[in-house]
């Protein structure tokens, strides 16, 4: 024999194993890309979009519509202004996409997941003490 380890065939029962599928169970996306889409196309899909992720308890929504001519861009902005589902709404910075994207802050009747300061970073809430 030489005197390289020698490696263990995998057991039968692992080698086809594959994760179980969770029928009824749909984790959404953060995000949604509306590139290519027409406008009534992407009305209908970001008020799905909205609806899976407020029923998911997300706090913030991307809506990736992108530049072009700005029809997306005015309707997805029109549609969240609309909601009663988005508390606010704003582009996104540099590094996100910059004015291509739209992020909405889900409400939840008055509910806060994190506290903003004056330059309107993002501040976690600290947990209340016992």
């Amino acid at each position: 024999m030489s005197p390289k380890r020698r490696r263990r065939p995998k057991p039968a029962s692992g080698q086809n194993w594959e994760q179980p599928s969770v029928s009824g169970i749909h984790a959404p996306d953060i995000e949604i890309d509306l590139h290519g889409m027409r406008a009534h196309e992407a009305e209908t899909q970001i008020k799905i979009h909205l609806q899976h992720c407020y029923n998911s308890r997300l706090h913030i929504v991307k809506v990736i519509h992108g530049h072009g001519s700005g029809v997306l861009k005015q309707l997805a902005r029109d549609i969240l202004t609309k909601s009663e589902l988005v508390a606010r709404h704003y582009p996104g910075s540099y590094g996100d996409g910059g004015d291509g994207v739209t992020i909405a802050e889900l409400d939840y009747g008055g509910h806060k997941a994190y506290n903003r300061r004056s330059n309107n970073s993002i501040v976690p809430k600290a947990l209340p003490r016992k």
